[in-house]
């Protein structure tokens, strides 16, 4: 029995130190212009028994504008992670995209942290003629002998491509009888309170993600205000947006109210700003009192009542 359980353990013990966790990230170009967007790859690969991965940085160089939902697959005895982010850089020089922080959850609690390699990137205000012949990372392979001796994989190539070309275009026909009905668009409002329902349902804020989520929210304001009152806010500055509503909308609670938001937004984006818990809550708030107004404001008028069928009631 004695042995029994000192060979358990020590089966144990193996197992546990063969549990292995690797990370990485890999950018989409090494060279950028600035506000170009930039795609980072970042994987997790483990053998411990995770059900999630959290990812940060420290790093202020760039922005995140966008990021996709963590994606998780089986490879074997690993189980990998897969996080997509898309940045861009405001600034120009040569950068490295500092390692991130990866930690490893298990519900609520942390298994294990580790941190990724860095890459390097260049970005610059305007790419130059120069710039534009991009050198190969690896050495062309030489081919000795006579070069057409592809010319039948070519060929067999060109009648693949040839046949498919025909079926697409033989099943475009087909379909185009069937022409599907469009959906019917959303009113500015409906999809505002779409948007914004979408929103909070990220949880962008209760996880740290502050900046993207006032980044996602002025968006969606943007696109608002640009089907409600017919001008491109996104071309506009907070100020200049504001200037702008005052000379179209009357009703001071909502320029208070988007006043308020915009000015928030844009304290936590470009000041460093760092809200307090409430301050979400408080914004929600203020967006649910506009949007209640906005279908007020729309609704169409109550019938008038019947002369007549009043008469009769009176006698």
């Amino acid at each position: 029995m004695k042995h029994f359980i000192k060979l358990f353990l020590f089966l144990w013990a193996v197992s546990f130190l063969c549990a292995e966790t690797q990370v990485s990230i890999s950018a989409s170009a090494g060279l950028a212009t600035i506000g170009d967007q930039v795609n980072l790859k970042i994987l997790a690969k483990t053998s411990l028994d995770i059900q999630d991965i959290n990812i940060s940085t420290s790093q202020d160089d760039f922005e995140i504008v966008a990021e996709k939902e963590t994606v998780k697959r089986k490879e074997k005895d690993y189980v990998v992670f897969e996080k997509n982010l898309t940045i861009a850089f405001f600034k120009i020089g040569d950068f490295d995209i500092e390692p991130f922080t990866i930690t490893l959850l298990k519900g609520k609690e942390v298994v294990e942290t580790k941190t990724t390699n860095s890459v390097p990137i260049t970005v610059k205000s305007v790419l130059r003629e120069e710039d534009k012949d991009i050198k190969p990372l690896k050495n062309l392979i030489e081919l000795k002998g006579n070069p057409f001796y592809i010319l039948k994989y070519v060929i067999v190539f060109l009648i693949i491509v040839l046949v498919v070309v025909l079926v697409v275009l033989w099943l475009k026909k087909r379909s185009q009888g069937a022409v599907p009905a469009e959906q019917p668009l959303l009113s500015p409002v409906e999809e505002f309170e779409t948007g914004i329902d979408r929103l909070w349902e990220q949880n962008l804020f209760e996880k740290g993600k502050t900046k993207l989520f006032f980044i996602q929210l002025t968006k969606i304001m943007k696109r608002f205000l640009y089907r409600k009152y017919g001008f491109n806010a996104e071309d506009y500055t907070t100020y200049e947006t504001l200037y702008y509503l005052k000379r179209v909308e009357q009703e001071v609670s909502l320029l208070d109210n988007m006043d308020y938001i915009m000015d928030t937004s844009d304290l936590v984006k470009f000041a460093k700003f760092v809200p307090q818990s409430n301050v979400p809550v408080d914004i929600h708030a203020r967006i649910k009192e506009m949007i209640a107004f906005y279908k007020r404001r729309e609704a169409p008028p109550a019938p008038a009542g019947n002369p007549k069928n009043d008469d009769s009631l009176r006698k």
